[in-house]
């Protein structure tokens, strides 16, 4: 067989017409890549149609009609081993004078390439920056406005600047087909919605799927499971957006892999993000604290996939089985910052397993940074109940989060002497303020200086204090000053400790 055409039916069921653009029904990319994997490998069973590259969706085939479509698909070998299938259709004119043949969808199935190489579980199972939290009722009201069918995002989507973490499934009651070839296409087609969001958030377009350079189905989705799909930016523009996408099950277990999916505005701009939704360009809210550090990972504890511990060591899973729900979520968040910060340091050609990186110090307590080297790295790590940070630098490293609050105000007799209750006093920008800039930087110092907290209140003194920046003195002589940021009412203080008095 060189190129043969064989005839098939489209024979949509009533909700295929939930996928929709511009209110008027199409066949979702999923059900086209479903409907020729099936019918290819069903004449040709030698080929493994999971294992699919050079995915086209060149144009929508509307679903105009409820009755079945008469279609074709058009087989062709490849001199690599692999199987070329086009779904086509053929239009012709009221006349009956023209008939031309159209292609919707392609793909060719038998890969032989080497799979995909997964990426560090701890680069999968969790957001880096701040997130912006989207209710899916708003996603499918507002942003990719399908109908029932196709509104498969079942919790609340994580988007950062480092892609989005989304919890999947199929629609509920559950679709009655039990012969699909490829497992359940919702939850696929439920992870583009997450990377269309992504795209309004970040860059304010509205992108769907055009292409895609491969996928790979590990193993086949099930009807009645949820998953979690990763989705990850590999190329950002005004035109064209491509991702990659990882879809895990809650044992952390590799399902599917696209590699390279390209997405652009198919509207020609008559599709627009809800108004206020992109998110603003601006300054780097801690740039200051970058300056002073070789690297920094900050991450929320909520933008943690639920598979997240099969990233962690031996020696971590051990200490975190035990602890409490509330204690193991910060402990867990701690852990995949620093194995982030470890392989961000790192540099590419890292190929440590993540279960391999350590980051809890041989006395049980201090974390620590292992470079690919062997070499470890002066880092600190902290946590409150939203944001995980954690530092790295040259010399002895501090790092402090607070969600802004009255307490370390009224508890400033514990932590300051009378001069630096004083000098919060006269704080032009608040008292509150003062106080929690005198507390943040404490607590840094004490990590900077691998000393217990109570010893800080002692050994430093704050001695000038701005919203930007402390200046201490320590142990009576050496000044150091701490950095300090705030992001959405949490304050964030740095402290590298420079060895000049």
């Amino acid at each position: 067989m060189k190129s043969s055409s064989f005839p098939i039916i489209v024979n949509p069921p009533p909700f295929f017409r939930d996928h929709h653009v511009h209110d008027r029904p199409v066949l979702a990319a999923v059900e086209a890549m479903e409907r020729l994997a099936a019918d290819a490998c069903s004449r040709l069973p030698e080929v493994d149609g999971r294992r699919l590259k050079d995915i086209r969706f060149d144009k929508f085939l509307c679903l105009d009609s409820p009755d079945p479509l008469p279609a074709f698909n058009r087989l062709a070998d490849h001199d690599d081993g692999s199987v070329r299938t086009t779904l086509t259709t053929r239009f012709r004119s009221p006349g009956g004078a023209i008939t031309r043949t159209i292609e919707h969808a392609s793909m060719a199935l038998g890969d032989q390439s080497p799979a995909a190489v997964e990426p560090p579980m701890e680069t999968i199972a969790c957001l880096v920056g701040v997130c912006t939290t989207v209710d899916p009722e708003r996603i499918y009201r507002e942003m990719v406005p399908f109908g029932p069918a196709y509104r498969n995002i079942c919790e609340p989507l994580l988007i950062s600047a480092d892609g989005a973490l989304a919890r999947v499934r199929s629609p509920r009651p559950a679709d009655p087909r039990r012969d699909l070839y490829l497992g359940s296409p919702y939850v696929l087609d439920a992870a583009f919605h997450a990377a269309c969001v992504w795209c309004q958030r970040f860059h304010g377009i509205v992108a769907f799927p055009v292409s895609m350079d491969r996928r790979t189905i590990v193993k086949a989705t099930r009807l009645d499971e949820v998953y979690t799909a990763r989705v990850v930016p590999v190329q950002t523009g005004q035109a064209l957006f491509v991702f990659d996408i990882f879809i895990y099950d809650d044992a952390g277990r590799l399902h599917e892999a696209v590699k390279g999916l390209h997405m652009r505005d198919v509207s020609g701009g008559r599709s627009q993000p809800p108004q206020g939704f992109r998110l603003p360009t601006g300054a780097d809210p801690l740039a200051p604290l970058r300056r002073r550090l070789s690297g920094m990972v900050l991450l929320e504890r909520d933008a943690v996939a639920r598979f997240a511990a099969t990233a962690l060591s031996e020696n971590e899973k051990r200490r975190l089985a035990p602890m409490a729900p509330d204690r193991a979520r910060g402990y867990l968040s701690a852990r995949l910052a620093l194995k982030r910060l470890s392989r961000l340091l790192s540099g590419d050609g890292d190929s440590r397993p993540s279960g391999e990186i350590e980051t809890v110090a041989e006395n049980g307590q201090s974390p620590q940074c292992p470079l690919a080297d062997g070499t470890h790295t002066d880092c600190s790590v902290s946590h409150d109940r939203r944001f995980t940070i954690a530092v790295s630098a040259g010399q002895p490293v501090g790092v402090d989060v607070e969600p802004l609050s009255q307490k370390p105000l009224q508890a400033m007799h514990l932590y300051m002497d009378t001069d630096e209750q004083a000098m919060v006093g006269r704080a032009p920008f608040g008292r509150a303020e003062g106080a929690m800039r005198v507390w943040s930087a404490k607590e840094a110092a004490a990590k900077a200086l691998d000393i217990e907290l109570a010893d800080s209140w002692e050994r430093t003194r704050v001695i000038g204090v701005n919203p930007e920046s402390s200046l201490l003195e320590i142990d009576g002589g050496k000044l150091q000053t701490a950095m300090h940021a705030t992001i959405e009412g949490h304050l964030f203080t740095v402290l590298a400790v420079d060895g000049r008095s």
